[in-house]
């Protein structure tokens, strides 16, 4: 199946001193985060930004608080950025990019049904990526 590469205008959301802040997209050429990003309100997608532009402009290592960045899934490394209710998975390639899978409004203070179903979705949207990746499917040429 060939992938439809989308604009890298779109893919690219913020590139920081230490990483590149990507939206994931599908070999059909959908990002489902920035979909998502893009119905949100300018207040949350602000916010997202200065999350996103903290971690990018910092070295490898460098924490935020828990009640904005916080890993989900210690197995398949999944973490995930926290503009208020709102929730963006993503996970970190070698190549210094921070990738955002999906994201979704949370229901609870635990992970509800939903919750775990877009968890899930980013897990698989993380094998999707490294598959790619390795057979240099990814990135366009």
């Amino acid at each position: 199946m060939k992938c439809i590469f989308p604009k890298p205008e779109d893919v690219l959301f913020y590139e920081g001193s230490f990483f590149a802040v990507e939206w994931y997209y599908t070999r059909e050429g959908y990002l489902p985060a920035l979909e998502y990003y893009r119905r949100m309100s300018e207040v949350d997608q602000h916010k997202l930004k200065l999350i996103v532009k903290y971690m990018a402009d910092n070295p490898y290592g460098t924490q935020l608080p828990v009640t904005m960045y916080r890993i989900e899934d210690h197995h398949n490394k999944i973490f995930a950025f926290k503009p208020r209710a709102e929730r963006f998975f993503n996970f970190t390639t070698e190549g210094s990019a921070i990738i955002i899978t999906n994201a979704y409004h949370k229901h609870s203070q635990k992970m509800a049904k939903p919750d775990l179903e877009e968890l899930r979705i980013a897990v698989s949207y993380r094998q999707d990526y490294l598959r790619r990746a390795k057979e240099d499917a990814y990135y366009e040429a």
